[in-house]
Order: structure tokens, then C-alpha cells, then sequence
């Protein structure tokens, strides 16, 4: 496996990350992992995902860890501009015949959705998978989540398949769909992952896990993070 620092261009904000190549000749997909609101890359799962035989990239949203920006500023179109860019950069490094699976984390995962929308996405991943309201999606991200006790509260409604953009994007999308969600998990609650699963427009191309003992994040818990690889290689083996 050949592990290099990259950095790219969003505007006037450099953004920056690590791609993951194999050594031998890469599989038929690729992997584009999106991190959580303040959170850090998948590193690990991207090492391991590499080691299988796929090309993977992790990167920093704008505002986190060493990429440009401020998390004051951050907001989900820009978050989404960013994957964006991610996603033409990897791209650019496996070329036009490498299948692209986008797998998200919390925001990540609500940003991945809308990166289907934009970017042929092959399949994608979602783990413990934030929404939010199409209202503010240009205003600053910050306290837009869990930390806002009038989000909590909307996350708790059954909704539709139309009712939101990430919503709308599951329902529209044609590929496979992994949901994982957190059985303690304590910032997105059980009605908002079953909201994503009941928009899947056809239930034989999903998978869902429910992990029993997992709060919302991994962390640093390797136990944890070896399950989340496992689940995840297992499903992209079956692709």
C-alpha cells in the first residue's frame, strides 16, 4: 500500500487529506470517506480498505483539523463543495472506469447523500446518519445539530422520502445503500436512521446493521473501529 498527504483546491481554501493506493494492480472501486461535525478522518478504515485492494481517500472539512477555514463559517453547501472537490480530485487519481463509493459518518453521512446527487456515486455507506432541515443549509453549520434541542426534537418525526434533500437523494438513488446505526447512540435517535432506511427506493439493494453497545461515535475504541471495518469490507466485497 503507497500512503501519500494530499492537499486540493476548494476556492480560496486548501483542503487536505490522505489518499491510500494498493500496491498491485487497485479493484474496481474506490472509496471516498467524509468525516462528522468536528470530527477526524477514518484513517484506519481507509489503511485496511487499501490493504483489500481498493484505492481509498480521506480529507478534512473546511473548519476541521489541518484543512483551511473555520468551523465559524462552515456551512452544509459549503461542506458539500468540499466533498465535491474531494471527489473530483479522487477522480482524477483512479480515472473514469473506477467505480466511487462515498461512505459517510453522521454529517458525513448527510453529506454524502447530496454528493450522489451531484457525483456518479456508485454505492454508498452510511453510518449513525445525521438530517437536517433544507432551511439553513447556507447559513453557518454551527449550532444547526444535536446541540440544538429544536433539531432533536424534529429528528424524533417519522418523515417521508420527500421531505428532505438527503431524503429525497436516498430515494432517488439507484445504487447500494449500507445503514449502520448506534443502538446507545446519543445524538441521532433511532426515528432519523429509520427515516434513511425508509427511503431506500428498493429494500434488496440495502443493508442495514443495527450495533448493539455502540454509542454514536467509534473514537478511539479499536474494537469498535475493527466490527466497523469488518461489516464495511464484507459489504463491499459483495458489490
Amino acid at each position: 500500500m503507497i500512503h501519500e498527504k494530499i492537499e486540493f483546491n476548494d476556492g480560496a481554501l486548501v483542503l487536505r487529506g490522505d489518499l491510500f493506493t494498493p500496491q498491485n494492480m487497485p479493484k474496481k472501486h474506490a472509496l471516498l470517506f467524509l468525516h462528522g461535525w468536528t470530527g477526524r478522518p477514518n484513517n484506519n478504515s481507509a489503511t485496511l480498505t487499501s490493504q483489500e485492494g481498493y484505492t481509498a481517500m480521506t480529507f478534512s472539512f473546511e473548519g476541521h483539523n489541518n484543512s483551511d477555514g473555520s468551523i465559524e463559517t462552515i456551512t452544509r453547501a459549503s461542506a458539500l463543495s468540499n466533498a465535491t472537490k474531494a471527489y473530483d480530485f479522487l477522480r482524477q487519481k483512479v480515472g473514469k472506469d473506477t467505480k466511487i463509493i462515498v461512505v459517510g459518518s453522521s454529517f458525513g453521512s448527510y453529506i454524502a447523500t447530496l454528493l450522489t446527487t451531484v457525483r456518479n456515486c456508485s454505492d454508498m455507506s452510511l453510518r449513525v446518519p445525521a438530517n437536517y432541515i433544507d432551511e439553513g443549509s447556507e447559513e453557518p453549520q454551527k449550532a444547526q445539530g444535536h446541540e440544538n434541542s429544536g433539531v432533536t426534537k424534529w429528528r424524533l418525526q417519522v418523515l417521508g422520502a420527500e421531505e428532505t434533500k438527503s431524503l429525497r437523494a436516498v430515494h432517488g438513488f439507484s445504487g447500494n445503500i449500507q445503514v449502520i446505526e448506534a443502538a446507545e447512540d446519543e445524538l441521532i435517535p433511532r426515528q432519523a436512521v429509520q427515516n434513511y432506511v425508509d427511503a431506500c427506493p428498493d429494500p434488496k439493494k440495502v443493508e442495514y446493521r443495527f450495533m448493539k453497545g455502540w454509542p454514536h461515535s467509534l473514537g478511539d475504541d479499536l474494537e469498535r473501529s475493527k466490527q466497523f471495518q469488518k461489516i464495511l469490507l464484507s459489504w463491499i466485497k459483495k458489490l
